[in-house]
């Protein structure tokens, strides 16, 4: 996503969501690392970040001072047992950032409605290599019902729900100030409670339970 503007752009409000959260000293978990972006960023800044994969949380030990998964890592995941396995191993109180693929991104719906192109997120089977793992676009209430009584929601936002998906940086070369604009008009909507579950991405913000 480094080189993709709209995946730029994404990454700029998580990563400004991860500084605000985390701060030097915490131990900290990076659920699917990928390129390890977020985690070169916060290590940067003195931040302890252990990467690991969903299906091995477990084993990371404990306790956490937060936790984040990003741009989809979740996706094929089982959410339930991940939830059960970060409130395990994360202290109460600790912060949480997950970003999980849309169930219906605006723009796409938009583009398939007035051109015919494009597939329906729902339904589509994503491929990882040769696996097809089950598709998983949960909806807001499915993802924090999911993710277990653990955990604490307090934020949720949308990233793409009115600039285009990272397929479509071809169109964000051809017009640039219209992405301009698209992206400043999306930072002042990307809450709002009837397009929050409409983007590209929607990121879920919240805390360990402190039982």
């Amino acid at each position: 996503m480094t080189a993709n503007p709209i995946g730029l752009l994404f990454r700029h409000v998580v990563q400004a969501r991860l500084e605000a959260l985390f701060r030097r000293g915490d131990r900290v978990l990076d659920l699917g690392c990928g390129m390890g972006e977020h985690a070169l960023m916060l290590a940067a800044r003195g931040v302890r970040v252990v990467a690991v994969d969903a299906s091995n949380l477990e084993a990371a030990g404990s306790p956490f001072d937060g936790a984040y998964s990003t741009f989809g890592a979740l996706g094929g995941a089982d959410l339930p047992r991940a939830g059960a396995a970060l409130a395990a191993v994360l202290r109460p109180g600790a912060a949480v950032v997950i970003s999980l693929l849309g169930p219906w991104p605006l723009p796409a719906v938009i583009r398939r409605t007035l051109t015919g192109m494009g597939d329906p997120r729902r339904g589509r089977t994503p491929r990882v290599g040769r696996a097809a793992p089950a598709p998983s676009y949960p909806t807001l209430a499915q993802a924090r019902a999911a993710l277990g009584p653990g955990m604490e929601w307090t934020d949720a936002y949308a990233l793409g729900v009115l600039v285009p998906g990272p397929d479509r940086e071809q169109w964000v070369v051809d017009h640039p100030q219209a992405f301009g604009m698209l992206a400043a008009l999306e930072r002042a909507v990307r809450r709002w409670p009837g397009l929050r579950q409409l983007g590209d991405h929607t990121v879920l913000e919240g805390r360990r339970k402190a039982w």
